[in-house]
């Protein structure tokens, strides 16, 4: 009110200073009171119309409401080389007999198939709105463009791609409740808890992912996930989901089935966390339809990150699936792995790992090592280099890495025979640029 009375108070005194004016000596007394009680009324029709005018307005957005102002954005380019020392004739270090599983073939190398090649990977772009009790509701989008989003639309193991470049990696609504100390609900389709690897390239210490990323765990869910604080240095996650895991080549619900996540997780001290994760359910709702109640798959994740200086940070990670949708497949993993700053630019990673695992009755085994070299160009520039050692200890499916040498090529990898490599070794090179 107070300014509604100054501004009415300014515009009488320009409309008084743009009259005609008049000296004391032209205006008798009675004069004088005549003209201010003129002006008077004049103010207070001025105040009557700001007034008005003030009511009709538009409520203004409190301070720091704005909504474009609280979106975050980032993203990054990755593009790639690498080469299987086996020697593909025509390209291709993803595929390994074994027995029939996966269409015959089953990845070693997920999201990077190809020998001899040159890759756009990622071309990512992520926007969120994060809540808070100031702004309680938000939403996260990922989208991906490249050979990631080739492979997770259902390319074949590298051998023959979905050709479709585009996948909306996340897409989810998430509200701050204000129950006990917050609970975050999020629905829509997100990324797992379990395991210390991501999808995104830029969130592992390695070029590749882990045989116990592409063997026991999923990569994203669909469905509803509450997330709250119930002790001090406490999060606990529970969810309920479509599937266990997503095969998005066939990424609908046909059956009647649905799955549960979650995750325990401690901040034992500033460098320690633990975290229990998991899923169990139906495995994969695009299989079939109505498929039978025992249908079902357990995972059970195990993950401790150790970050004891601002130099070193690694994690350990333990792994269990059981799957009874065609026989039984069952199986654990063992993978540790870490990386050291050896200066503000150069780091080192390595990463050993271990994997056991039964495909209906015929047993593989597989041992891998892989050493990282990480540098900045620029402060948004990363190039890194890698070596990878994969190696089977024995089983049913020992020999399972195709040699170009025993005939295999991209369009008939087992070259008419067996696979008959117990090993490989396959040199990679990335370039990131982040913004």
């Amino acid at each position: 009110m107070r300014a509604v009375r100054w501004i009415a108070a300014l515009l009488a005194m320009a409309v008084f200073a743009a009259s005609p004016l008049a000296t004391a000596d032209d205006m008798s007394d009675e004069d004088m009171a005549e003209q201010m009680q003129v002006m008077q009324q004049k103010m207070r029709r001025m105040e009557d119309k700001l007034r008005d005018a003030e009511r009709r307005a538009p409520a203004k957005a409190p301070a720091g409401d704005c909504f474009f102002c609280s979106i975050e954005f980032e993203g990054w380019v990755a593009a790639s080389y690498f080469w299987n020392t086996k020697g593909f004739e025509n390209g291709g270090i993803n595929g390994q007999d074994l027995g029939g599983f996966n269409n015959g073939t089953a990845p070693v190398f997920p999201l990077r198939p190809d020998h001899n090649s040159f890759s756009v990977d990622q071309v990512w772009m992520g926007m969120e709105r994060p809540v808070s009790e100031d702004q309680r509701a938000g939403f996260r989008l990922d989208f991906v463009f490249g050979k990631t989003a080739d492979l997770l639309n259902g390319g074949n193991d590298g051998f023959s791609g979905s050709q479709n470049d585009f996948h909306l990696f996340q897409a989810y609504i998430s509200y701050l409740a204000p129950i006990g100390n917050g609970v975050e609900f999020k629905m829509g389709k997100f990324g797992t808890l379990i395991g210390p690897e991501v999808t995104q390239t830029t969130g592992n210490y390695n070029i590749t992912r882990s045989n116990l990323w592409n063997l026991f765990q999923p990569i994203t869910h669909t469905g509803i996930l509450a997330t709250t604080s119930l002790w001090e240095g406490g999060t606990t996650s529970f969810g309920v989901i479509n599937e266990t895991r997503s095969f998005t080549s066939r990424d609908i619900d046909l059956d009647n089935n649905k799955a549960i996540t979650w995750q325990i997780g401690h901040q034992i001290n500033e460098a320690l966390w633990a975290s229990f994760n998991g899923a169990y359910g139906g495995a994969d709702s695009g299989a079939g339809f109505d498929a039978p109640s025992g249908d079902k798959e357990t995972i059970l994740d195990m993950t401790v990150l150790w970050d004891p200086s601002e130099k070193f940070s690694s994690y350990l990670n333990f792994d269990y699936v059981k799957n009874d949708a065609a026989g039984t497949t069952e199986g654990w993993g063992l993978g540790a792995a870490g990386r050291y700053a050896l200066t503000e630019r150069l780091g080192l990673a390595g990463r050993l790992e271990y994997a056991d695992f039964d495909f209906a009755g015929d047993d593989f085994r597989l041992l891998g090592f892989t050493t990282t070299a990480d540098y900045m160009l620029t402060s948004n520039l990363m190039v890194r280099g890698e070596v990878r050692y994969d190696q089977t200890l024995g089983g049913d499916l020992n020999q399972v890495f195709f040699d170009s040498g025993a005939g295999a090529t991209r369009g008939n990898p087992g070259g008419g025979q067996v696979a008959e490599a117990t090993n490989q070794v396959v040199l990679g090179a990335e370039v990131v640029y982040t913004f």
